[in-house]
């Protein structure tokens, strides 16, 4: 087939929005393809998330796909999600035939290597475009999508806009003495955990005005909005936005966005220290009729002890003074701020974990109103390969060889066929106690219907449900329990002595 390049973006949208990943170059790619004579489409899918991140369509689905692609006959398919292996296949016969590539830009870092990815994925081509070092400065984005499906949650759009480092944290790390001296030297850390601090990620974002790169985003996306649509949901991903939200503010009202949220992953420290800059916004948000949202905010732990192993430099008491401003600031500004959907998260069971950490967090769980404890209780940390608190594991023992429970994803996965280290407790009462934790929370949902501990629950829970409604008190009489019998091998035996 001769002419322009013919290129369908598709978009698997979950119905959980934070799941949300990798269309973020989807609206410079449509606006590249403007600009370089392409033939291009933008197609919207909403799916159930998988936490496995290998996407299999309803057959419904997939047979609009199908047929969508067969009329419009595109040479490369872009698809943000993995599909399962056969519709892989049967996409890529659809065509004309078509290329089926996976976009894996997410972050304004990732952006760099947009060019690269056009040569490499979509199309060779000398344009001269591609080699402009302000290539996303230039770009006009263009957010023209059809649906393919009725899905609810797609009338709310949800746009994840990069702009900016993902994440500005970092301390020395010869101050963390967990971390001194340990693996490769650097002389920055981050969250320990997490795969976006500044310490793994160096590349500067290839924007030299992240205010604008933004304010191209939503102003486009709010003039491509479709009748009957409710407001569009902006993620707006990186901590400068965060440190020039008034500034943006300004701008963005100043020229005209209206029924919109914007959402906001500040640090909890990032708040407090913002506070004056949030209340002086409220009232031009409000008058625009916008909303500001914050989101994925973290404890990630209310022990000191662990929180030392996570780098988190964060405090219990930071923590409940910023629960008390957004609490305020929700009661004054009720439909303009709105906290965390489903409160703050954690990290609860670590490798580390004692029992005294667990008293000490679910003395502090109980006191913070923002954090949901049926899904508190679901939080254990997943090691990923090179980050430093897998460092710390191995170099304390405590990798394992496999895993003795059912998969877990606690959202930290982000592709398909990555894997965490296995580790083990090294306190094994502790053990025992997570096993009870996520049969309790709201992960239990996701455990076969035979699981034999979940059986051996039920005469503790009331009612016909899997769960009580408030776990804590009866994960707190567990953890009274274990602690007076330490040796307590295994759930039934701690069940057990907890009926007697």
């Amino acid at each position: 087939m001769t002419g322009p390049l013919r290129v369908l973006l598709v978009e698997l949208v979950p119905h959980e929005p934070e799941r949300v990943n990798r269309s973020q170059a989807y609206p410079a790619l449509a606006g590249l393809g403007a600009a370089l004579g392409w033939k291009t489409w933008w197609r919207v899918l909403g799916v159930r998330y998988e936490p496995t991140l290998r996407y299999a369509l309803e057959p419904r689905d997939l047979a609009r796909l199908l047929a969508e692609t067969r009329r419009l006959k595109p040479r490369v398919i872009v698809i943000n999600e993995r599909l399962r292996r056969e519709q892989r296949a049967a996409l890529a016969r659809a065509g004309a035939p078509a290329r089926v590539v996976y976009c894996p830009l997410e972050s304004a870092e990732d952006f760099a290597g947009l060019p690269d990815f056009v040569r490499r994925a979509l199309q060779r081509t000398r344009a001269p475009l591609l080699d402009d070092p302000r290539l996303l400065d230039r770009l006009r984005p263009r957010f023209r999508r059809a649906r393919l499906n009725r899905a609810p949650w797609l009338s709310r759009p949800f746009v994840r806009v990069p702009a900016g480092a993902y994440c500005s944290y970092r301390t020395r790390t010869a101050d963390n003495p967990h971390y001194r001296g340990l693996g490769p030297p650097a002389e920055f850390l981050s969250c320990s955990f997490c795969g976006s601090g500044p310490s793994a990620r160096p590349r500067r974002p290839p924007l030299s005005d992240p205010q604008a790169f933004v304010r191209r985003h939503v102003e486009a996306a709010c003039r491509a909005r479709r009748a009957g649509d409710g407001p569009i949901r902006f993620e707006l991903s990186g901590s400068e936005s965060w440190r020039r939200l008034e500034t943006l503010v300004a701008a963005l009202t100043r020229g005209g966005v209206r029924d919109a949220e914007l959402l906001f992953m500040p640090r909890v420290d990032e708040l407090l220290a913002a506070r004056a800059a949030v209340e002086r916004s409220l009232p031009r948000l409000a008058g625009a009729g916008l909303a500001l949202r914050l989101y994925g905010m973290g404890v990630e732990n209310f022990s000191p002890a662990e929180n030392l192993r996570f780098n988190k430099g964060v405090s219990a008491e930071q923590v409940h003074a910023a629960v008390a401003i957004m609490t305020d600031m929700q009661t004054r500004w009720p439909g303009t701020f709105h906290p965390p959907p489903g409160g703050l998260s954690m990290i609860l069971f670590t490798p580390w974990t004692a029992p005294e950490d667990l008293r000490i967090n679910a003395e502090n769980i109980e006191r913070c109103p923002m954090i949901d404890r049926s899904f508190a209780l679901s939080r254990r940390l997943q090691l990923f390969p090179g980050r430093p608190i897998a460092l710390l594991a191995e170099r304390d023992g405590l990798l394992a060889t496999g895993r003795d429970d059912h998969f877990y994803n606690a959202g930290c996965m982000t592709e398909a066929g990555q894997d965490e280290l296995p580790w083990r407790f090294r306190h094994p009462e502790v053990a025992v106690l997570w096993r009870l934790a996520r049969r309790l929370s709201c992960d239990a949902e996701r455990l076969p219907s035979a699981d034999p501990e979940t059986r051996a629950l039920r005469p503790f829970l009331s009612g016909p449900s899997r769960r009580p409604p408030d776990p804590l008190p009866l994960f707190r009489r567990a953890l009274e329990t274990i602690t007076r019998h330490p040796t307590t091998g295994s759930l039934f035996a701690l069940l057990e002595r907890m009926r007697s």
